[in-house]
């Protein structure tokens, strides 16, 4: 896997628009797939880079009009789409040689509202000047045990990856570690201390799984609307 560059081959050939919301399972089949109370309040970009269907899902349920673009689509061409914020995917394979991904991200910060899941962490902690590595054995499942260092609570999760940041080799002038994983204490998430960015490692929208970290989609919400005005 080491050295890969997987995400252009997994990523969808063209654009779309995502509009259906969360699944409810509790609900008859006719009436399980929900939607949000009103129009969409925010226009979100989500770079596919191996997307899972629940992030869109959950995006649209916290009313964002979404649309999902290949993995290689550059920074200008999403601007033009004049989005409240952007998503960064899950993916397989290394994320070091996914040069054109770590560019983009680098010409949106600070422009743009981003949050990223997964791979989309790795790319973000290289874009902010950190590096990555092979993990022995990686992580996945669930019951992954991350402590939020924030707010000192401990969430479980799902994970499914074979790489992660190096904390160490983020500008802590720049960059605060937000989630630290307690197995193996391995960096789990990161914040930019001055632009719109944060992302996690692991998938707080684990379709089954736990549901601890959907508050990340909150705080995505929030992040748009404060920087959107």
């Amino acid at each position: 896997m080491a050295g890969q560059e997987l995400a252009s081959r997994v990523s969808c050939a063209e654009r779309y628009a995502w509009r259906h919301g969360a699944v409810n399972v509790d609900a008859p089949p006719s009436r399980c797939q929900s939607a949000p109370d009103g129009p969409p309040k925010f226009r979100v970009v989500a770079y596919d880079y191996g997307i899972k269907r629940n992030i869109l899902r959950l995006l649209v349920a916290h009313n964002c009009e979404v649309t999902v673009v290949p993995a290689q689509t550059s920074s200008a061409d999403v601007l033009a789409l004049k989005p409240s914020g952007v998503f960064l995917s899950n993916g397989p394979g290394d994320p070091e040689p996914i040069g054109y991904a770590i560019e983009n991200i680098r010409r949106l910060a600070g422009r743009v509202p981003i949050f990223g899941i997964c791979l989309g962490h790795q790319l973000c902690g290289l874009a902010l000047g950190g590096k990555t590595y092979k993990l022995k054995f990686g992580h996945h499942g669930s019951n992954h045990p991350v402590k939020n260092l924030r707010t000192e609570k401990v969430e479980i999760t799902a994970q499914n990856h074979g790489f992660a940041v190096d904390p160490g080799s983020l500008p802590s002038s720049d960059v605060e570690i937000t989630h630290l994983n307690l197995n193996d204490h391995t960096n789990e998430g990161l914040r930019h201390r001055s632009l719109p960015l944060f992302s996690v490692q692991y998938h707080p929208e684990a379709s089954p799984g736990p549901h601890d970290s959907q508050y990340l989609f909150d705080d995505f919400v929030h992040m748009m609307s404060e920087f959107n005005g």
